[in-house]
């Protein structure tokens, strides 16, 4: 009975930590998974993000991106607000915080200026040349001087490391209901041995 209660234990930890993980690689960076689409949180207001490589399959991303290559990246305005205001963005390779306040030009690889879009709609394409981490910088600023940023990291050309480990559970989460389950029909098979037929309860 103990060791059956530890293999339910051990499923149910293994599956509670499977279904956590996409809430944790959604809450990665400033861009988030919403009802099916990637919001970008600014200030009090949300931009919606769509990112694709234009090289083989356009499959759309949140963050990270598959491989080096034309990337194009698009944000629209959610809040009617948002599209009475200048937007700009900022791309940069992540040198880390001391490096990038010291020399943030020698750290960015793509900048547009901040510019009012009639339509709330900005888009833009990058060829990123060289894998590694990156972060992207949403400003958006209205005529009283009032300005919010936004920040978000992602990767190119890189395996993502969350999208590792939620493989990882899932798959820990697997052979630990296989487990049990192979558990389970082990002592019911050992009880229906172990239980006398009718012959032997004669022969008693």
């Amino acid at each position: 009975m103990g060791i059956l209660r530890a293999a339910g234990v051990f499923f149910a930890i293994s599956l509670g930590i499977a279904l956590m993980t996409p809430e944790m690689a959604a809450a990665h960076g400033g861009v988030k998974l919403e009802q099916d689409e990637c919001v970008l949180k600014i200030g009090p207001s949300t931009m919606h993000f769509v990112g694709y490589q234009r090289t083989g399959e356009e499959q759309e991303f949140c963050e990270d991106i598959a491989q080096t290559g034309p990337t194009v990246i698009g944000l629209t305005a959610v809040s009617a607000d948002l599209r009475d205001m200048a937007i700009g963005v900022r791309v940069i390779k992540d040198v880390g915080a001391e490096r990038e306040k010291a020399d943030i030009e020698a750290a960015t690889v793509f900048y547009r200026a901040p510019k009012v879009y009639q339509n709330g709609s900005m888009t833009f394409e990058h060829d990123f040349k060289e894998p590694g981490h990156y972060v992207g910088i949403v400003t958006v600023s209205d005529d009283l001087g009032n300005v919010w940023v936004s920040r978000f990291p992602f990767t190119v050309g890189l395996y993502s490391v969350m999208g590792m480990i939620e493989y990882i559970l899932y798959g820990v989460a697997f052979l630990g209901l296989c487990g049990f389950l192979w558990f389970m029909l082990s002592q019911r098979a050992k009880k229906g041995a172990a239980s006398p037929g009718p012959l032997s309860a004669r022969e008693a």
